[in-house]
């Protein structure tokens, strides 16, 4: 069952529901042919890394080392978006009860932090009300949501009570990492808490920082029996993701999150006994617009922008033809497998078409004028030369922003590239330094609502200054608002439905953003030293990132092993 009913349609009656949850994570060899040791290497083109731990840091992974959330602390479960299915991690179970406004989590025994102290229920209700304590840590929105209490009422049993039914806060709760009480219950500010001296449950703990470079040791005293298979992993920056692909086709390093370009020829086929990579679709890419901005604050506008970019040359010279373009009901921000169930035929025939000359008749009739080359805005002044903004050295990203600025030539807008190292990158997002970017969309899951709720739900945006969590393109309307609302209250499948369908026509029509191609997740990996690697025939994780947050990377890690 996917993610979304498993929490969602399973309590459609308001019944008391309690689930168990698998026991580890699957591998893909028996546990004779395991051969343990050896010291996996991921390599990022990062640039440089963060000297921050923080597993509750705001900025998210673009703030902290990366391992901090896969190796170094953990969350209740962890939800794979590919499958469906879920593994528990610092949970064993929960229920719903109380017409959905009551969740009971079981937590697991046995668990014991890295500095020795044990781990209990009263770790993951300090989190929760830390979170609450100081706002800035809340990125999901859990206590300006439903979420009125979170109660340790046993060793093993933490209670959230809810104000209204609210099943869809499910995967931000269980994805959360979860910190020690004892530690940071002394720390003063934990917006800005670097953790030089981590402590947490995972299966590695820290060894040595570097700005680029971070290794960890395998933890004895893991809670899982047998894992991880590894001694070690080190996380290593570079410059750029032809960097990481060539560390790992020479052998210096085992896998790389890069969108290689034509990887079947210019990766696997340099050594195809070794060479291999999995990019399963999860997720959308976006041309943010910042709504927050002239002349992006104008709907007219922003739609001229999105018949003038032709997605499909946009989508062949990203990826060769291995990910299509965002075309057709995919406009409505909806991943392709959601498209069947969430987006109706009325709403899907909304969406825009590829029409240059189309789109400067829109902005004449809006007051616009194309002069010289050069588009006018209503006031008469030529607007400025735009940037896009990617991160620096991500190849693929490069490519789309460098083929969008030649499709907006003839609407008389003129573009540069703009390459930020990743750190700067996601602070320019959070903060809206930027007038276009392209990014992927934030928590896509199994139905749209996850989506649309971190990109336009007013709990994740800000004005231009201020922090926004997830809502970067700073759109907001109380159209919006009220359908994510009505949505989140009900476990029924039909207003969960026409509650989509009412954002995704808001979509089409007003484009807060416009989807480019599909995203995967880029997992590239080499079998010369290391084997276990998650694939269409054991799918553990959805290709997680080597530092994802939420548990996916760490499957990655608890389950390859030395060859």
């Amino acid at each position: 069952m996917n993610k979304a009913s498993r929490s969602l349609a399973l309590l459609a009656s308001g019944a008391t529901v309690a689930l168990g949850l698998a026991v580890a994570p699957v591998t893909s060899a028996s546990a004779s042919s395991i051969r343990y040791g050896g010291v996996l290497k991921y390599v990022s083109s990062w640039t440089t890394i963060p000297d921050n731990f923080n597993p509750l840091n705001p900025a998210g992974t673009g703030g902290t080392a990366g391992g901090t959330g896969s190796l170094l602390y953990e969350p209740l479960i962890y939800e794979n978006v590919y499958t469906g299915k879920a593994t528990d991690l610092l949970a064993t179970g929960y229920k719903w009860s109380n017409g959905n406004k009551t969740l009971t989590l079981t937590t697991r025994t046995g668990v014991k932090w890295s500095d020795g102290q044990p781990f209990s229920a009263a770790d993951v209700a300090f989190t929760f009300n830390y979170v609450k304590k100081y706002p800035a840590l809340d990125v999901n929105g859990f206590w300006k949501s439903a979420l009125a209490s979170v109660t340790a009422t046993g060793p093993n049993t933490v209670v959230f009570q809810f104000r209204s039914p609210q099943t869809s806060l499910f995967p931000q709760i269980v994805g959360q990492e979860i910190v020690p009480q004892h530690v940071w219950s002394k720390v003063s500010n934990p917006v800005t808490f670097a953790n030089p001296h981590p402590v947490g449950t995972g299966p590695f703990l820290l060894e040595s920082y570097s700005n680029t470079q971070v290794s960890y040791v395998k933890n004895p005293h893991y809670w899982m029996p047998g894992r991880p298979y590894l001694a070690g992993v080190t996380m290593q920056a570079v410059k750029s993701n032809a960097t990481a692909q060539l560390l790992v086709m020479n052998g210096a390093a085992s896998f790389t999150y890069d969108a290689i370009t034509d990887p079947g020829r210019s990766f696997v086929a340099h050594n195809k006994a070794f060479n291999h990579y999995w990019w399963p679709v999860t997720n959308l890419n976006l041309l943010y617009l910042n709504n927050g901005a002239a002349p992006f604050n104008d709907a007219f506008f922003r739609k001229a922008l999105a018949m003038t970019i032709n997605v499909n040359a946009v989508a062949v010279r990203a990826y060769f033809g291995a990910i299509p373009a965002a075309s057709g009901a995919l406009r409505a921000s909806v991943t392709p497998g959601q498209v069947h169930d969430w987006v109706p035929t009325s709403v899907s025939s909304l969406g825009w078409q590829y029409n240059p000359s189309g789109a400067v008749k829109l902005l004449e009739s809006h007051g616009y004028k194309l002069s010289g080359g050069s588009l006018q805005a209503p006031d008469g002044k030529p607007l400025p030369t735009f940037n896009i903004l990617v991160g620096a050295g991500w190849s693929d990203f490069i490519s789309m922003a460098q083929t969008i600025g030649q499709e907006l030539l003839p609407l008389g807008i003129h573009t540069t590239v703009e390459q930020e190292p990743y750190s700067t990158y996601a602070s320019s997002a959070n903060y809206g330094r930027y007038s276009m970017m392209i990014s992927w969309g934030n928590n896509a899951n199994v139905t749209p609502y996850y989506m649309y709720y971190y990109l336009f739900h007013p709990n994740n945006s800000a004005p231009i200054g201020k922090f926004a969590s997830t809502n970067w393109e700073r759109y907001t309307s109380p159209a919006v608002t009220s359908a994510l609302n009505a949505y989140a209250r009900t476990t029924n499948l039909a207003i969960q439905k026409s509650a989509m369908a009412t954002i995704e026509k808001e979509v089409l029509q007003n484009v807060p953003v416009i989807p480019l191609t599909g995203r995967p997740n880029f997992l590239d990996y080499s079998t010369r030293s290391f084997v276990g690697w998650p694939g269409p025939s054991n799918p553990y994780n959805s290709g997680d990132p080597g530092d994802g947050f939420g548990g996916g990377g760490e499957m990655t890690y608890l389950n390859v092993h030395l060859k």
